[in-house]
Formats: C-alpha cells, sequence, structure tokens
C-alpha cells in the first residue's frame, strides 16, 4: 500500500461519507461494492474512467482524489484516450468514437482545447454515420473554441466537418460556398495543408453533383487526382474515381464511367475498406443494369447487400435495396421489385441526404409499379413526394426528371393542362444557371 493510494482512498471515502451515500451507490452502474472498498483501503489503483466516475457523482473533480504525481498520470491518460479517438474516426469506428467522446464531454474537467477536439472529433463521427443535422451544432461550438484558440488547423478541421455536416443534412450550395471559402485560405496559407486540399476537392466534385452539374463535378475530381498521385492515399483515390464515375455515367459516357468504378473498385478492396467495396458494387449494378446485362447487375448488388447489412450506415443498404429494386423493375420482376423498393424505405432510420436520396429512388420504382398496375393518381401522388425531396435537396436533375414523368402521366390520362404545367416545371428546373462554380 503506497502512501498515494492511501491518501486517495482516505479522500476518496471522506467525500463519500459526506455526500450520504454507500460504496454501493457510489459504484453503480459500473463498479460494485467491493471495487470501491478496495479503492478506499489503499489496495488498487482505479482507472482513470472509474475515478472520474465516482467523482462526477461526489460533484468534485478528479484531481480533487489524486497528488502531483498521480494527476500528472491521469493527464496523460486523458490525452492518450482523447488521441485513441481520432484513430477510431472510421466508418467501422465511428459508432465508439462518438461514445468515447460523449462520455469525456459529459465527464467535464476539460481544458479549452480537449472540448474543442473531443467535440471535433464527435462531429466527424456523426458524419461518418450520416447524422449531419446532429453534427452540425457539436462542429460549431469546435469552430467557436478552436477560434478562441487561435488554432488555425484545429479552426480549418472544424470547419471542414461543418460543411460535410452542411452537405449530409441537405444543403450540398451552402456546403460548397463553406468549402470554396476554406479552400481559399488552404491556398493562402504557407505551406498549405495539402491532404485537406485534396479532401475538399473531393468533397466539392460531390456538392457539384448533388446540384446536378456533372461537368463542374469532373473538374474538381480532376483536380483531385493531380494532388492525390503525390500523396498516394487509395482510400481518397477510390473516392475519386467513384466521383469521376458518377460525373461521366450523368454525363452519357457509361464506357467512361465504367472504368473509373472498375478503378475505384480496385482501390477499395486493396485498401480492405469494405464501404467503398460496397459502393463501387452498387455502382456497377446500375451500370450492368442499364446495359441490359441483368445477371450482372443482380450479382454485385447481391455483393454490396452483403456487405452493407456488416458495414452500414443504413443509408448505404438503403441505397444497395434501392438499386435492386431498380434492377429487378427493368427485369420485369415485379414482386422484387416491390419488395426491395419498401426494405429500402425501411431500412433509413434516420433522415439525411444520402437516406432521403435512397427513399426518393425506391419510391419512384412504387410509382413506376403503381403506374403499371393502372394506378396513375398514387402513382402521381408518389412522384410529388419525390419532387418535394429532391427541391429540398436542390438537385436539378432528378428534379427535372421526375417533373417530365408527372406530365408524361398526366398527358396519358387526358390532364394536358397538368401535363403542360409538369413539362414547364420540368425546364425550369433543369435548365442551366449560373453556378459560379470556381473550377
Amino acid at each position: 500500500m503506497s502512501a498515494a493510494l492511501k491518501k486517495l482512498g482516505d479522500r476518496l471515502r471522506e467525500a463519500r461519507l459526506a455526500a450520504g451515500i454507500s460504496q454501493a451507490q457510489l459504484g453503480a452502474p459500473y463498479f460494485t461494492r467491493a471495487h470501491v472498498s478496495a479503492i478506499e483501503l489503499g489496495k488498487i489503483r482505479p482507472a482513470m474512467r472509474s475515478l472520474e466516475h465516482m467523482a462526477r457523482k461526489l460533484d468534485k473533480p478528479a484531481s480533487y482524489f489524486l497528488d502531483d504525481a498521480d494527476a500528472e498520470r491521469a493527464r496523460k491518460e486523458h490525452e492518450l484516450e482523447v488521441g485513441s479517438i481520432a484513430g477510431l474516426l472510421t466508418f467501422a469506428g465511428a459508432p465508439e468514437a462518438l461514445r468515447r467522446a460523449e462520455r469525456l464531454l459529459d465527464a467535464g474537467d476539460l481544458t479549452v482545447r480537449e472540448s474543442s477536439r473531443l467535440r471535433l472529433y464527435a462531429g466527424s463521427a456523426l458524419n461518418l454515420l450520416h447524422r449531419g443535422n446532429d453534427a452540425t451544432g457539436m462542429l460549431a461550438v469546435a469552430q467557436r473554441l478552436a477560434g478562441e484558440l487561435r488554432d488555425e488547423p484545429l479552426a480549418r478541421a472544424a470547419d471542414y466537418q461543418l460543411a460535410i455536416a452542411t452537405r449530409i443534412a441537405g444543403d450540398p450550395r451552402a456546403a460548397r460556398q463553406m468549402l470554396e471559402d476554406l479552400l481559399r485560405r488552404i491556398e493562402s496559407a504557407r505551406p498549405p495543408d495539402q491532404l485537406l486540399r485534396l479532401r475538399i476537392l473531393i468533397t466539392l466534385g460531390g456538392c457539384a453533383q448533388d446540384l446536378g452539374e456533372p461537368q463542374a463535378a469532373t473538374s474538381y475530381y480532376q483536380r483531385a487526382l493531380e494532388w492525390s498521385n503525390e500523396i498516394g492515399d487509395l482510400g481518397r483515390i477510390a473516392f475519386i474515381h467513384q466521383g469521376l464515375g458518377n460525373a461521366y455515367r450523368a454525363l452519357g459516357d457509361q464506357d467512361a464511367a465504367a472504368g473509373h468504378y472498375q478503378k475505384a473498385l480496385a482501390s477499395a478492396e486493396l485498401a480492405k475498406d469494405l464501404v467503398g467495396v460496397l459502393i463501387m458494387r452498387n455502382a456497377l449494378a446500375v451500370l450492368a443494369a442499364d446495359a441490359g446485362r441483368t445477371l450482372a447487375a443482380y450479382e454485385h448488388v447481391a455483393r454490396a447487400i452483403e456487405i452493407a447489412k456488416v458495414s452500414g450506415p443504413a443509408a448505404y443498404l438503403a441505397h444497395c435495396y434501392a438499386t435492386r429494386a431498380e434492377v429487378a423493375l427493368k427485369a420485369k420482376d415485379a414482386a422484387l421489385a416491390r419488395s426491395s423498393a419498401e426494405a429500402a424505405i425501411g431500412a433509413t432510420d434516420e433522415r439525411g441526404a444520402d437516406a432521403d436520396r435512397a427513399v426518393a429512388t425506391a419510391t419512384l420504382v412504387l410509382a413506376e409499379l403503381d403506374l403499371r398496375d393502372g394506378q396513375p393518381v398514387r402513382a402521381e401522388r408518389r412522384m410529388r413526394e419525390v419532387a418535394a425531396t429532391y427541391r429540398a435537396l436542390d438537385a436539378k436533375a432528378e428534379l427535372g426528371d421526375v417533373l417530365m414523368r408527372l406530365s408524361r402521366s398526366a398527358k396519358k390520362r387526358g390532364d394536358l393542362r397538368a401535363a403542360e404545367r409538369y413539362a414547364t416545371q420540368a425546364y425550369a428546373a433543369s435548365k442551366p444557371g449560373s453556378a459560379n462554380v470556381e473550377v
């Protein structure tokens, strides 16, 4: 029994008795009465997380129970814990990163820098989980604290993640403006942050794609590809080729799209990135279906669904089910198309841009099935719901397509006035505008 442990135990017992609670109450629900007793007797050294748990119940900082040497050891443990959270910021590790960050934030007794970093990590984890609305508040505080510290790298990281959250929450136009402002700041810095610049260019490509501007998207992705050759990050190279594939598909160049998707799939497999693999499998399924290769499309999407069930997030699984619904619709398998579309809608337990797009795709499949069943009123109701979603997402190309579907349906049932109105709206939604995109 060391003097430091005895002192810690004595202080803990005194504080517990003063608070009028038992050893069992102090430890609950995570630690037993025997564990608390051993600490009070100086027989064991408590882990920092257990000491913080008990200190919170006694309304005291953990440092109250420690001598200087123990306080320094605790500080290092705390710093190590904060650093370990950053290492968990992947699709697979995001839930654990969020849990740990929130636990430390709830514990309090943090420096301003620790609070800013933990909020940045929590917001980043929420972005990985496609919870953009939840991430926004957390990241805004991280951004403010980084500004108070005058820590420019920390502030830039918070700004970037806040732009990501804004895009996920369904506002790609505002996200693009934030990213362009941040890109100018980075390029004027000496030396510039090359990795963050690469990430910004990739995300700007995604925003342009969200806004129905595939030509602008290809420009951003090509610039990112040039920078990626110097960095050699396989994961981000996969993202770039994926983005180029999406952009070329929107431009109607299916061969170029397939080539980039295959490169992205190879990079993701080499990097052992399960989420990247499922995204590419899903994209290749869509291309195969467009080319009439139904069997290949089913094989790709089956593999994507298998991975999505393990890796998540839910929005990705919804996208995979929606793709299978589209493939089945083209293959004239109405039963599979309907069940897959309903599975896609059921898989979206949280809202966000990605989840909304998956639901919109699945709802359009159900609308097409309604038309085939002779239910135009129900089909048009579904299409109007989808149009509202795309309008909220500012997805011009998709909105124009849905409005034209509504126009054709109205014309077929003899409502020429509605058909003309929808066609006019489709033209207004799809015509090129001054997007003011820097390329």
